[in-house]
């Protein structure tokens, strides 16, 4: 058992430092399963202070006090995907939902390519990922994320409805995450919590039947993403990710990315340059097909929007 707490960090007795505390109570009567729960615990505290991304929360702290442990992790300002979607009460918008798809590709992708072993995250759901204030994703609760070694059989561990077949076969590889993640799409788009029906029918749940909102295009990364043989699904995350980006520039959910996935992702090419004498700083207006900007030439030009060619341009005073 445990919980989660928000705490403040007395090390900065003059600022407010929140941090998130995660305590686990060990209540096994084995001893051997409560030295295995331990050795989980710390597992988990050990990969997380090896990661640096983004997209995961920073370790301060790892202790054990009697039969509990503690992690004291990054506090994270926002909700998780669970609790945003209960209070819609209904389906995401499918172009917050690609976004997230995206970013939360990214940060499988980093996993994935970890060294020296890969990361194998195992536990992908709507509630291990949190969205923060500024909108970006956040992966939480690395308890079962394990080191993946090829050919190694692991215990059969997941959530139940998220989980691929071959993970409950002890069998959890990248694909493993590729599947959960769909399954994580699949009921944003369609609020059918995956728990509540028969394991491994995606198949017959099809998003566009249930939520005819979202594009034809997108239902088809979530379905191969959900087949049943992970032979069959992406074979790598960035795989997805394209396949997520190839949607995004067709629905014009590329448009809420932020700028630096952007860049990662396309190459942007300018219609026209318009050559100033000094530089611009500010941001520049755009009415009635003119583009209005100062320069620290000063000064104000107009230009056509469409080609940049010059329209005119005001001399302003120089304070």
């Amino acid at each position: 058992m445990g919980s989660v707490y928000r705490a403040r960090d007395l090390h900065f007795p003059n600022v407010i430092k929140l941090v998130a505390v995660k305590e686990m109570i060990n209540n096994a009567p084995d001893p051997l399963v409560r030295q295995t729960i331990i050795q989980n615990f710390e597992r988990e505290a050990n990969i997380l202070v090896t990661l640096n991304h983004v997209a995961i929360p920073q370790i301060f702290d790892f202790f054990s006090i009697d039969e509990r442990s503690y992690l004291v992790l990054e506090y994270v300002h926002g909700k998780d995907l669970e609790a945003i979607l209960q209070e819609n009460k209904g389906p995401l918008h499918e172009d917050n939902v690609t976004v997230w798809a995206i970013e939360l590709c990214d940060v499988l992708e980093y996993l994935h390519s970890y060294k020296p072993e890969p990361i194998i995250f195992r536990d992908m759901k709507p509630s291990n990922v949190m969205i923060n204030q500024q909108g970006r994703v956040i992966l939480v609760d690395f308890g079962i994320a394990k080191n993946f070694k090829t050919g190694q059989k692991g215990t059969m561990i997941g959530t139940e409805g998220y989980s691929p077949p071959e993970q409950y076969r002890g069998e959890a590889t990248p694909v493993a995450d590729i599947y959960a993640l769909g399954a994580t799409l699949h009921h944003l788009l369609t609020n059918h919590d995956p728990r509540m029906e028969a394991p491994f029918s995606f198949s017959e749940r099809k998003i566009r039947s249930i939520n005819s909102r979202v594009s034809l295009e997108l239902e088809v990364v979530i379905d191969t993403a959900l087949l049943y043989n992970p032979e069959e699904r992406y074979q790598s995350v960035a795989d997805m990710k394209n396949a997520l980006m190839s949607v995004a520039k067709k629905t014009g959910a590329l448009s809420r990315l932020p700028i630096s996935k952007k860049s990662e992702s396309q190459s942007v090419k300018p219609l026209w340059t318009f050559k100033c004498e000094d530089e611009i700083r500010g941001s520049v207006t755009i009415e009635n097909g003119k583009i209005y900007c100062g320069s620290y030439d000063n000064n104000l030009y107009v230009l056509d929007a469409s080609d940049g060619s010059f329209i005119w341009c005001w001399k302003t005073s120089n304070f």
